[in-house]
């Protein structure tokens, strides 16, 4: 019987890295219940399978490039727990891929709760079923309280990149060596490694990280296709590209697209939008949980004054989906917003709505048209 000969797919020509539009879009966070926008308002997913497939079929169909899932294991707390159900991403990854033709399908995987050959070994299979499709979106972990589920303590920052890095090492050489490896790090040993079938993608599937800190950029460089960075100023943002794509080069010979995070709330005049904003994020926001998620980010040992204006804008941040940009306006505010981001040399955005079925929706009828009249994209 003669061995199997898996056809292969070159990476740099999948859905992400070869998409000829000059502004890339992904659907974020449609795994989770209310989709990462912490609001007790209804419209938001509802973390249920048929909902899943219908946001990635509509996607899929509409031509946009990826669907990126959450990694969650607990709830925000708050009014609701919001955020306690969640699809985990391998899985779902594995049935999104199966269901849909176009799309980059993601899972997202925080690194101390999957060893990485069986990691490896998943996202290989989800490559096969995708037909070369699959992308992994790493996480260095970072909510302790997840992570203490898993029996491990919470790493100091850079450690946790640390750990990271060597875990990214063994993913990339089980999906690259022929026969066994053996691999022996500070954090890992791995004797006789060992991975078949290879992904289809050639020299391996797609790798996404957000490197906000100098280890996470750090990280994204050596390991990493595309990289998340925040948008806290549009108008600072190009300089905040050109330090990332600069490093990469400079540090790794490397061309590393880098993505935002876009929060967006359209409609037909700014003042329906302004008040849709107002309706999801303000009036019925889980304050409660965004304030736990905040404490989290800045460590218990920080007192947060939750009064004053800053914070206050922080915790409005997180309620709309972990600091993701506001873009807020008539469609042709918000393909106005992405023309300046795509000027600042962002290569796409990873985008949430309030409610994912109306937000696909708008853009297949009015804002994907106004972006490929703007020369945003091609299709």
């Amino acid at each position: 019987m003669s061995p199997a000969v898996d056809p292969t797919v070159e990476m740099s020509a999948g859905p992400m890295l070869g998409s000829r539009n000059r502004f890339k879009l992904a659907v974020f966070g449609s795994n989770d219940d209310r989709g990462l926008v912490m609001t007790t308002a209804e419209g938001p997913p509802n973390a249920v399978w048929e909902e899943c497939l219908r946001i990635a079929q509509t996607a899929d169909r509409i031509g946009l490039e990826a669907i990126i899932p959450l990694a969650r294991w607990k709830g925000y707390g708050g009014t609701h727990n919001l955020g306690a159900r969640v699809f985990e991403s391998f899985t779902w990854a594995a049935g999104i891929a199966q269901a849909t033709d176009q799309l980059q399908v993601f899972a997202t995987l925080h690194v101390p709760t999957i060893h990485p050959v069986a990691a490896a070994k998943m996202g290989a299979t989800v490559d096969h079923i995708s037909g070369g499709r699959f992308a992994l979106n790493i996480v260095a972990g970072w909510q302790p309280e997840e992570i203490a589920m898993f029996g491990s303590a919470q790493r100091e920052h850079d450690e946790r990149y640390a750990v990271a890095h060597e875990w990214a090492e063994i993913l990339e050489q089980l999906w690259t060596t022929d026969g066994e490896l053996d691999y022996s790090g500070e954090f890992f040993n791995v004797p006789g490694g060992f991975l078949e079938p290879k992904p289809l993608q050639r020299p391996r599937p797609v790798i996404m990280s957000a490197g906000i800190s100098p280890a996470g950029r750090a990280f994204a460089a050596a390991h990493a296709d595309l990289v998340f960075v925040a948008i806290a100023d549009p108008a600072a943002t190009g300089a905040t590209v050109s330090a990332v794509k600069r490093f990469a080069a400079e540090e790794y010979g490397k061309d590393l697209q880098v993505f935002g995070r876009a929060h967006v709330t359209c409609a037909e005049t700014p003042e329906a939008a302004e008040a849709a904003y107002r309706h999801y994020i303000l009036e019925n926001g889980d304050r409660e949980a965004g304030e736990n998620v905040l404490q989290m980010l800045m460590g218990n040992s920080q007192t947060i004054d939750y009064e004053s204006a800053e914070q206050r804008a922080l915790v409005e941040a997180v309620i709309r989906g972990y600091f993701a940009h506001p873009f807020t306006g008539t469609p042709e505010q918000i393909v106005g917003q992405f023309a300046e981001l795509a000027e600042a040399g962002l290569d796409g955005a990873a985008v949430t709505w309030n409610n994912y079925d109306e937000g696909l929706a708008q853009f297949e009828e009015t804002i994907l048209p106004l972006m490929i009249e703007r020369g945003l994209r091609t299709q």
